[in-house]
């Protein structure tokens, strides 16, 4: 009797462990397959964490059993040994620190919820204004990309924004792109890059999916000249799901059981299908936009989307992505949904030299900020 107990645990064993390989396969091959019409793929690259602790977790099972079947998990991580440097910065002993490292220049990249302006009903929210406009002072960037950007055209009823950038925080040049605009006009809202520098050149292109669907949003660059070299920063904000609370209640509610699971996700999962088609065409036109530069590029931006997935892909191309160059762990950067989301990206150029990167989680947004700070080469060596 023990041995046939025995004998059908490792029969379950084994096709679980086939199965999770094959779901986690299918999540690392999200990178190359196009979401609009593969979005079944895409959404199992959502939850490439879980399937990755749960192949480490078959990885531990098998070697404690001592088996032979440990070489399908091990095997399958190794080849996904990409996907894993995506998900997870391997920089333990990176150290960071707030103040500026010699000769290097600060970006920051923060998507700030419109500065919570359009929701002002509590006195936390009308404070956070202030509290967010407070802590970009601390950070002392040099380059500020911001989605979701708030400006208001009525000051008796909203604070206005890039006045206060521009004279209070010492950015004295910016480019803002408006994207969205109250119908009274009182306020918009969009995306901006603010600069110490001098901005020689700016350029806004715009997505061509429909406005109802905030699918015709901007993708705007800056071109800056630091220490006499050129540079090109671009900013975007890539399409949302659009969830709506009820739509945010349902994920917790499918997270704790709810018997109308099924029913619950229906909504959920169109959405998530509707933004990866948009998605995939905004991610090509970014890379497009790259492409011609005839300088190193910074791109800053709220991609909506996670290292394992075709969007990032597409648009990182052969760039550094800062975090995994010198950050640790997943590095999350969105509030909600789950703990892992890294969806606010800088990427650069190889040419630059990336000192240190830091993602704290001021309770501010419902996004967190990424800050790094970057070298050019010496000129002097770099003409060697």
């Amino acid at each position: 009797m023990p041995f046939t107990l025995r004998s059908f645990s490792k029969k379950i064993g084994i096709l679980l462990t086939i199965g999770v390989c094959l779901l986690y396969g299918m999540a690392c091959l999200a990178w190359y397959f196009p979401p609009g019409k593969y979005w079944y793929i895409a959404i199992l690259g959502v939850g490439y964490a879980f399937l990755l602790v749960a192949m480490l977790g078959l990885l531990l099972f098998w070697i404690l059993a001592r088996s032979k079947w440990i070489f399908l998990p091990l095997l399958t991580l190794l080849l996904s040994w990409q996907s894993i440097g995506a998900f997870f910065a391997f920089q333990p002993m990176a150290r960071t620190t707030i103040t500026k490292p010699e000769n290097s220049f600060r970006v920051m990249q923060w998507n700030v919820e419109r500065f919570a302006q359009m929701r002002p009903s509590s006195r936390a929210n009308r404070n956070k204004r202030k509290q967010i406009l407070s802590y970009i002072r601390i950070q002392d960037p040099d380059i500020l990309c911001m989605q979701e950007f708030f400006e208001s055209n009525d000051p008796e009823r909203f604070a206005e924004n890039i006045p206060f950038f521009r004279d209070s925080l010492g950015f004295r040049y910016f480019y803002y792109a408006m994207d969205h605009r109250r119908p009274d006009t009182a306020y918009e809202h969009g995306i901006a890059i603010f600069s110490k520098y001098p901005i020689k050149k700016t350029f806004r292109g715009r997505y061509d999916g429909p406005k109802e669907m905030k699918a015709n949003e901007s993708y705007i660059y800056i071109d800056l000249e630091i220490n006499g070299k050129m540079i090109r920063v671009f900013t975007t904000h890539l399409q949302s799901l659009l969830f709506t609370g009820t739509e945010f209640k349902n994920l917790e509610d499918i997270k704790k059981g709810d018997e109308k699971t099924l029913t619950k996700s229906v909504s959920i999962f169109r959405k998530f299908r509707q933004a990866y088609a948009f998605r995939k065409d905004q991610a090509h036109k970014v890379r497009d936009e790259l492409n011609k530069s005839p300088y190193p590029v910074i791109i800053c931006g709220d991609f909506n989307d996670i290292p394992n997935s075709y969007v990032y892909r597409t648009v990182k191309g052969n760039l550094q992505d800062v975090f995994t160059r010198k950050g640790f762990g997943v590095g999350r950067t969105f509030s909600s949904i789950s703990p892992t989301l890294r969806i606010d990206y800088t990427l650069v150029d190889p040419m630059f030299e990336v000192v240190q990167c830091r993602n704290p989680h001021p309770q501010l947004s419902d996004h967190f900020p990424v800050i790094t700070d970057l070298r050019l080469p010496d000129p002097a060596e770099a003409s060697k």
